[in-house]
């Protein structure tokens, strides 16, 4: 028997033939995996694995900045940096000497002058030494784009024990992530720069010896909230350690959105760490 339809009636099927495909394909469970994961380029960006915490973009509020040592979001109304991110292993801590700060190229950032007498550090966000490899790396985050006003206490003390930390994980074989900045306002120094009234951080320890996306279920996260004032120098970091959704709720940002794995190990207990 010939079963081959007239070509007016077959015109007329023809959508709904194509259409009746579409939903069979978005209903296949492959077709959701696509439209779960990430795209390449969100996810292949190599010092923020775990997505983009504010939705940085071209908002001159937040605005994604990224370079080879650190990616960032800049907020020109404030004058620095909501937050930096970056990776980092043994491998990136080296012997190099400290470079000098400098008004970024790209980004209109203050001067290193803005800060002089203000009572304020220029402090790093990304670390001078977490970037001691090359001169070239070590340089890059001089710039005054990875710099926020700092309480001498602060910087100096619990906060560099922190830097400290964070680095003795990458040589004890770990791959670290870390994303910090500050919330709120103490004031502003030469008029246009805001003092964060707390500096914030958030590190991620893979397992040993295991690189990102693997090592992730076992991975340890350290949040930790300082007040930017003077007379903590003496404290230790972990007295000032929170979660961080605590931290999200602080500052608006969300810090796992492409890793569901690391959002629930933050979630689950504060890790705990020796002097």
């Amino acid at each position: 028997m010939n079963y081959d339809l007239h070509p007016h009636l077959a015109r007329l099927l023809r959508p709904a033939l194509v259409c009746a495909l579409i939903l069979a394909l978005v209903a296949s469970p492959a077709c959701r995996s696509c439209r779960s994961n990430p795209t390449p380029k969100q996810a292949e960006i190599p010092n923020l694995p775990f997505g983009n915490p504010s939705g940085a973009g071209s908002d001159p509020d937040n605005r994604l900045v990224l370079r080879p040592q650190f990616a960032a979001s800049w907020n020109q109304s404030q004058r620095i940096a909501n937050w930096v991110a970056w990776r980092l292993v043994a491998g990136d801590i080296g012997e190099t000497e400290r470079s000098q700060f400098y008004t970024d190229s790209e980004i209109p950032t203050p001067t290193p002058k803005d800060y002089t007498n203000s009572g304020y550090d220029r402090g790093h966000l990304c670390p001078s030494k977490d970037r001691s490899d090359t001169p070239e790396n070590n340089q890059a985050v001089f710039t005054m784009l990875n710099i926020f006003p700092q309480a001498p206490d602060n910087n100096r003390g619990p906060w560099e024990k922190l830097e400290r930390f964070e680095r003795a994980l990458a040589e004890a074989g770990r791959e670290v992530y870390v994303i910090t900045g500050g919330a709120g306002s103490r004031g502003k120094i030469a008029g246009h720069i805001n003092v964060p009234a707390t500096t914030w951080k958030i590190i991620v320890a893979l397992e040993p010896g295991r690189s990102y996306p693997d090592g992730q279920e076992k991975a340890m996260v350290f949040a930790v909230a300082l007040p930017n004032e003077n007379g903590i120098r003496e404290r230790r970091w972990q007295d000032f350690q929170t979660t961080a959704p605590e931290i999200e709720r602080l500052t608006g940002c969300r810090f796992f959105s492409l890793a569901p794995i690391i959002a629930l190990r933050a979630q689950e207990k504060r890790f705990e760490a020796a002097d």
